[in-house]
């Protein structure tokens, strides 16, 4: 039986192009908060802190320490467009990710669904793996330009990277192909549990609404909102489960040799370490609670970002089904 997520008469180019419209929307929308999210993962301090009265300073001077003051922080010291640095990239990756993530998505589904004729795994199941192979493939496929987006989020005054074309050539100069993929590791490692969880969870809540509403117990005509909720639901669920992955990624990304220009200038040199042991740094360095660093902006992004993205996938796929059936 397919997801909640698939139909039968979209083919896979049409659920790339719903993907990529629903990751535009949500990128867009969510952009400030995925910045201020990088900077207080990349702060290499206890968690373990005060925030002194009357300033948005902290007892051991960490920059970034509350979400509405690192908010009002960057926006008087960089403006506006301090709170979207690094969106044109992220713009291209979300768009290439939900691409390729639903495209994958469909196509595996299909694949389980023929080796799984008689049946016998649970749709639960199914939902997650096809989920996590999917995420891993458009990972994969996109993970450059998550790079750039954190090092362009990064950026302070100081600017070494003016432009997307720029960066990858003054990346490729400086590091080489391996430039591109610090941390797609623990990237990959995090993607598989969080997108087979994201798509199991709404597939399950986003089911559970269906069925009360063939039952009259909601109505029809609030269906978008249901499916809004699920996926703010499926995304928070998620996100909490596999965060710590998320700050290592980050991490990793932020290493080459203009690290210690960024906004934040005492970066550790992780280099040459592996994501377990990054890991493994962070937590006897920092505290074991300094791995949840920006759950709570994290959290706050990720619900509207899922909901955006699986409300807007709907609509989307609707007008398509519509266009195609008149």
């Amino acid at each position: 039986m397919p997801s909640y997520i698939s139909d039968s008469r979209l083919n896979g180019y049409e659920a790339a192009f719903c993907g990529a419209t629903a990751g535009i929307v949500s990128r867009f929308a969510t952009a400030p908060l995925d910045v201020l999210k990088i900077r207080l993962q990349l702060q290499p301090h206890r968690t373990e802190f005060q925030l002194l009265k009357g300033t948005g300073k902290t007892s051991n001077g960490i920059k970034y320490a509350r979400m509405l003051p690192a908010l009002k922080m960057i926006l008087r010291e960089e403006g506006i467009r301090g709170l979207y640095k690094g969106n044109l990239a992220a713009e291209y990756l979300y768009l290439l990710y939900n691409a390729v993530e639903f495209c994958a998505y469909r196509e595996i589904e299909l694949a389980v669904e023929k080796m799984d004729a008689q049946n016998k795994l649970p749709r639960s199941a199914k939902t997650f793996m096809a989920g996590m192979f999917a995420g891993s493939v458009a990972t994969a496929a996109t993970y450059p330009l998550d790079l750039l987006r954190t090092r362009f989020a990064m950026q302070g005054t100081k600017k070494h990277y003016t432009g997307i074309v720029q960066a990858v050539r003054l990346i490729h100069q400086t590091e080489g192909i391996r430039g591109f993929y610090w941390g797609v590791w623990p990237a990959i490692v995090q993607i598989m549990p969080y997108m087979g969880m994201v798509f199991m969870t709404y597939d399950g809540f986003a089911t559970a609404f269906e069925k009360a509403r063939e039952n009259k117990i909601l109505s029809e005509k609030h269906k978008p909102i249901h499916d809004a909720a699920s996926g703010a639901l499926a995304g928070v669920i998620s996100k909490s489960v596999v965060y710590p992955m998320d700050v290592v990624r980050k991490r990793l990304q932020v290493q080459g040799p203009y690290r210690k220009d960024y906004v934040i200038q005492s970066i550790p040199e992780y280099a040459s370490r592996s994501w377990i042991k990054c890991m493994r740094l962070i937590a006897e360095q920092e505290g074991v609670s300094s791995l949840y660093k920006g759950l709570n902006v994290a959290l706050i992004k990720v619900a509207p970002a899922i909901s955006l993205t699986f409300f807007v996938y709907e609509k989307t796929k609707n007008a398509i089904l519509d266009f195609k059936s008149t």
